[in-house]
């Protein structure tokens, strides 16, 4: 029973940092702080049934090394790596992976996916603020994980400059997960006066030929605008 006090304060802690960063996101749009205050209360709560397997961190002589710093480094997106480090996106990032692993099921699919979309609006938050190098970008969407995939699509809504069309086109037609997609049909939104006209017709094509978006789905009248939009370049 002492061996599990610990456990229990975690899971209890957790329990009133997640209820105060819920009120705060909801009632403040989202702030930084909020934000950082759901994601700590959400790892704090589930820490207790998963604190012997937590690798995502290590303590160096530097501090707090994040797994996912570490992986964009390894990709060669060593410039990338120090931003998202010193924005505590990474950790926001870690936080969100652990949560994804560990809450599976499909009763905790929603909360999972209302945390992708903060890390993704963290994400272009800090793009607008921060400059990114494009390249780097677009290499960690290409070779990244799925959630690496749609945190760098944050960053391109919110620097769209980025962003190219075979990343767009990428994320509508060879996405990893339904949020990608969603993600790639915004893209190609805040994208599109910047694409060439190639580029425009083969994403509108990719939209029309896909019929596995269902009507009900949220990304369903994002495609629809994308199918609104025009195809010829502006003169």
């Amino acid at each position: 029973m002492t061996k599990l006090l610990p456990r229990f304060l975690l899971g209890g802690i957790g329990l009133v940092v997640l209820t105060v960063g819920v009120i705060k996101v909801v009632g403040v749009a989202g702030t930084a702080s909020a934000i950082a205050l759901l994601a700590a209360g959400v790892l704090l709560l589930i820490s207790p049934f998963v604190i012997d397997r937590i690798e995502r961190f290590s303590v160096t002589t530097q501090g707090v090394e994040f797994r996912l710093t570490q992986e964009i480094s390894d990709l060669g997106a060593e410039k990338t790596a120090v931003i998202l480090e010193r924005t505590d996106l990474a950790r926001f990032a870690d936080s969100y992976t652990l949560i994804h692993d560990e809450l599976s099921d499909d009763e905790h699919k929603a909360a999972k996916v209302y945390l992708l979309d903060l890390l993704v609006e963290r994400s272009a938050s800090i793009a607008r603020r921060q400059k990114f190098d494009a390249a780097e970008v677009r290499k960690l969407f290409r070779d990244g994980t799925p959630m690496m995939r749609v945190l760098t699509l944050g960053l391109m809504e919110g620097d769209p400059s980025l962003a190219d069309g075979p990343t767009v086109l990428s994320a509508i037609v060879d996405f990893r997960t339904k949020n990608e997609q969603y993600h790639g049909l915004q893209l190609a939104r805040l994208c599109w006066r910047m694409l060439a006209g190639s580029e425009r017709r083969a994403i509108h094509q990719a939209v029309a030929d896909d019929a596995d978006i269902p009507p009900d789905s949220d990304r369903r009248p994002l495609a629809n605008k994308v199918l609104s939009l025009p195809l010829s370049e502006p003169r």
